[in-house]
């Protein structure tokens, strides 16, 4: 079968290479050009293009392309984690009109080693936002309490996650009641936050000690999550349209 023209132009199309454009030095004379034909010359002033019309020589210096290095810097949280959780392995009485400090001195798990650093505080190692949470068992509340507040307070003096229980609430005296609460906050590296009472016209209330039967079961705990980890800063090189990144670093 013959081969038609449309099949030649596109045999010859497919088998044509391109041609390189030369490159040469020094300006070129109207002599050196065709008519209607560009060439690339390197000269004093840079890469410069060339051009004959009607016998007239035209140029256009050409610019060079640069790009420049920029960083970019990102962060990423890297994840909630639960850092700690401590509970009450022993009664511990409670003072009249006298703010006291919980003895939650068994510790169930501690993943960054800040608990105890004080006696039943935990120290904050890194700076972000916490999520705390506590729950309380008290031994006879009787009537006659005003007030019985539990929360949590750190070494700025600030108290959060409070919890009131009012004499009023009960219509008898109470053997066992619970109280929790809990509380997402920023907290700084270096501050120390425990688990606090106090107890208002009352001489005989105490905390209970953890017991798991199921007949006089009741817990005294306190624990928490840090929502957000130190964050990591990555800087990302871009150079001629590549991009490097650089290890991660802690801000």
């Amino acid at each position: 079968m013959p081969i038609t023209k449309a099949d030649r132009i596109a045999r010859k199309f497919n088998h044509t290479k391109q041609e390189r454009l030369q490159i040469s030095n020094g300006v070129p004379s109207l002599t050196d050009l065709r008519t209607g034909i560009p060439v690339l010359r390197s000269t004093n002033e840079g890469m410069v293009e060339y051009i004959k019309h009607n016998n007239t020589l035209y140029k256009k210096v050409l610019d060079r392309d640069v790009v420049e290095p920029r960083s970019v810097t990102t962060t990423k949280s890297l994840g909630t984690k639960a850092i700690f959780q401590a509970h009450v392995s022993s009664k511990q009485d409670l003072a009249d009109s006298t703010e006291v400090l919980v003895d939650v001195d068994t510790v169930d798990f501690d993943t960054m080693s800040s608990f105890g650093k004080t006696a039943n505080l935990y120290t904050i190692s890194v700076s972000g936002i916490y999520f705390l949470y506590y729950s309380v068992a008290f031994r006879y509340v009787d009537t006659s309490m005003d007030e019985l507040r539990v929360y949590l307070k750190n070494s700025a003096g600030d108290r959060f996650a409070i919890c009131v229980m009012d004499g009023e609430e009960l219509r008898v005296d109470s053997d066992v009641v619970t109280r929790n609460g809990h509380a997402i906050r920023h907290l700084n590296a270096g501050d120390t936050v425990g688990l606090y009472c106090y107890i208002d016209d009352d001489g005989f209330t105490d905390i209970k000690e953890n017991n798991d039967s199921a007949s006089g079961g009741q817990e005294t705990f306190f624990g928490g999550f840090l929502l957000t980890e130190p964050k990591a800063v990555r800087k990302v090189e871009q150079q001629a349209g590549e991009e490097t990144v650089a290890p991660d670093s802690p801000l």
